[in-house]
């Protein structure tokens, strides 16, 4: 690559939804980090994640190390996905989002800091249930956002990572918010119009790494009743209806993304995931938090970083610099609006 081709790069780090599957992603970014000796964002020019991939993309815009993050989950997953009293999920979501909030609040983490605090631009993508639009919650990197970076980096996390069927809605700004995977799980797309509508940059100059969560697909089973109902999509548990709608919807969100940023990009594109064997997809998914799961998550994350780091398209992603961002207000304004 020429000197000058080198600094019309314009990198983009894209991270997926998943649940509890995000240890994947972090013992990930934990390896890279490891790797080039520096948080990973110094090498990106815009992140974006969803639901976890959204609490991963907050952590990395404000140079929290990777590390943190993969031994919250594996030393804390389980108060986050600890089962409450739900009448099976159907009074209320089985899991509380106390702990989460709680965990995110936490000084090493988040704390009471703002969204215009990340040193890094970053993008956040909500549904607004209040409204029934969609929605971004963006750092101030231009002169129009003016009002998301005064939220709370907590309330934006945990807005993203509500996910139907398995937490409550959560509300800030009396607007209730739930999980952003509904319609962008793998939120590369978005990041790259974002890349060219806000930050000017040419289709040409973009790169983008994704990394997903070794998400399951899901695909039907022959041998049930086909007609639709409760019992068609969720089996004898009502409850279970609505996860495997959203299990379906983020599967097919990833794929279709993958496809896309593919066919548009081309070779610019790099996809970092793992597909789930039959044995360890029974040891994984979005809830599980057991030392099965986590075995299954870190052991196949840290094959898959030992081949990324080896691989000529994923050290070109490590080895570029980003350049400074600009940022019209909140903590790091270094521009004036």
């Amino acid at each position: 690559m020429t000197t000058a081709a080198a600094s019309q790069r314009f990198q983009i780090l894209a991270l997926s939804g998943g649940g509890y599957r995000g240890l994947y992603t972090a013992k990930l970014l934990a390896d890279f980090e490891d790797e080039i000796g520096a948080p990973i964002a110094t090498r990106f020019d815009l992140v974006t994640g969803t639901s976890i991939g959204g609490i991963l993309a907050l952590a990395i815009a404000m140079e929290i190390p990777a590390q943190r993050i993969v031994e919250l989950l594996a030393n804390r997953g389980g108060e986050i996905f600890k089962r409450r009293w739900s009448l099976a999920g159907i009074c209320r979501a089985p899991f509380s989002s106390v702990p989460l909030q709680a965990l995110l609040g936490d000084d090493k983490i988040f704390g009471d800091q703002l969204l215009g605090s990340c040193k890094h631009p970053v993008i956040i993508p909500v549904i607004n249930y209040s409204t029934g639009r969609p929605q971004i919650f963006k750092t101030p990197h231009h002169p129009d956002f003016k009002r998301d970076h005064k939220c709370r980096l907590v309330d934006v996390a945990m807005a993203t990572s509500a996910a139907p069927a398995y937490f409550p809605r959560y509300t800030f700004n009396n607007n209730q918010y739930v999980d952003g995977g509904l319609y962008a799980n793998a939120p590369g797309m978005l990041a790259v119009h974002e890349a060219q509508a806000s930050l000017g940059q040419s289709t040409d100059h973009i790169h983008v790494m994704a990394v997903g969560t070794m998400s399951s697909k899901f695909t039907v089973n022959p041998r049930r009743n086909r007609e639709g109902g409760t019992y068609d999509w969720g089996g004898v548990n009502p409850a279970n209806m609505p996860k495997r709608v959203f299990g379906l919807s983020i599967s097919v969100q990833e794929a279709l993304s993958d496809f896309m940023l593919a066919h548009l990009l081309s070779n610019r594109y790099f996809l970092v995931d793992d597909d789930l064997t039959d044995q360890r997809a029974r040891a994984v998914a979005l809830d599980r938090a057991d030392s099965a799961a986590k075995e299954v998550l870190l052991g196949a994350a840290t094959e898959r970083s030992k081949i990324c780091i080896g691989n000529e398209d994923c050290r070109s992603f490590l080895s570029h610099r980003a350049g400074a961002p600009t940022f019209y207000y909140g903590a790091h304004t270094n521009q004036a609006s």
